[in-house]
């Protein structure tokens, strides 16, 4: 039988960057790759290549089902899917539970270290590759998912928020980076994020410290816009997150912050895609309130020339 499913239930940003592991399961088991993830996910699954998302219970069965992920949704999906061969790819070795070795045979788990994830899940897809490893790509958005009112390339992105709140960076720097866009590039810049109430109070907060410079879209877009926006931004800066991914994978331009987390696991520089990383403070601990202005805005001139 042709075909494969994988299971995956993290975020948005996470399933982008499964997107060159898949396409080396389909190229080699044949298309589509049937993908179990969560909920709310089929736009961007729409725009990879050779996956189809599949909802509700599985009775189709297959020779192969590979997971990416501890989660316990995710081993619960595998077990009631009906595949000869249950293959688990995880990242740390203490992501492992009892009941994965009830499920999985075999279970891949290297360790990730410093390696950039997407790689990682890449290099461990236990099946032979036609070629060597490429970046996440992601197909163009339809024009019916465009912000009304909007051309490609004529906007700057603004993402400052994601699923974490200890990755937001300062208001007021914020603010200083939007001014910096407005003194270098003639365009209207935009403001997303999504909604939860501190994501939603923080965009108030750098639409009122702008000071009209900046338009702000906080929660008002769905995920087909989003996904517009961030693959026909003339720039996207932002931290750490989905929006970074997205427009990395659509050859967007883009400026992405870090504090905490692991910049080399979750992102791979280009001459298009720049980031920036808070130092590491006394106790080990990198946090974004110690993120400068000012390296920000070198690279983001950078960017700009």
């Amino acid at each position: 039988m042709r075909g494969c499913y994988v299971v995956f239930h993290k975020q948005l940003g996470d399933l982008l960057l499964l997107e060159p592991a898949l396409s080396r399961l389909a190229a080699h088991h044949g298309r589509p790759v049937r993908l179990l993830t969560r909920g709310g996910h089929d736009a961007l699954v729409s725009l990879m290549a050779d996956v189809e998302i599949h909802t509700g219970p599985t009775f189709k069965p297959a020779r192969h089902l590979y997971c990416f992920d501890p989660v316990n949704k995710s081993a619960t999906r595998a077990l009631f899917t009906p595949a000869w061969h249950k293959t688990c790819i995880l990242p740390c070795p203490n992501e492992a539970s009892w009941f994965h070795k009830l499920i999985f045979h075999p279970i891949i788990v290297p360790g990730l270290g410093d390696e950039y994830i997407a790689e990682y899940f890449w290099n461990n897809t236990p099946v032979p590759a036609a070629g060597a490893f490429r970046m996440p790509r992601l197909n163009r958005p339809p024009n019916d998912w465009a912000v009304p009112g909007l051309e490609t390339g004529g906007f700057v992105l603004i993402n400052p928020t994601a699923g974490w709140k200890r990755k937001s960076w300062l208001g007021d720097r914020w603010a200083a980076v939007v001014r910096r866009i407005r003194e270098r590039v003639n365009l209207p810049i935009l403001m997303t994020s999504a909604s939860t109430d501190w994501q939603i109070s923080q965009c108030a907060e750098i639409e009122r410290l702008a000071e009209g410079s900046i338009r702000s879209l906080s929660n008002g877009t769905t995920l087909q816009n989003f996904l517009w926006l961030c693959a026909n931004a003339a720039l996207v800066v932002t931290v750490d997150g989905a929006a970074a991914h997205i427009a990395t994978a659509s050859g967007t331009p883009s400026l992405a912050l870090f504090g905490p987390t692991n910049i080399g696991n979750w992102h791979r520089g280009t001459n298009r895609n720049l980031a920036v990383q808070a130092p590491i403070g006394k106790d080990g601990t990198r946090r974004m309130r110690d993120l400068a202005l000012a390296p920000v805005l070198e690279t983001l001139d950078q960017l700009i020339a």
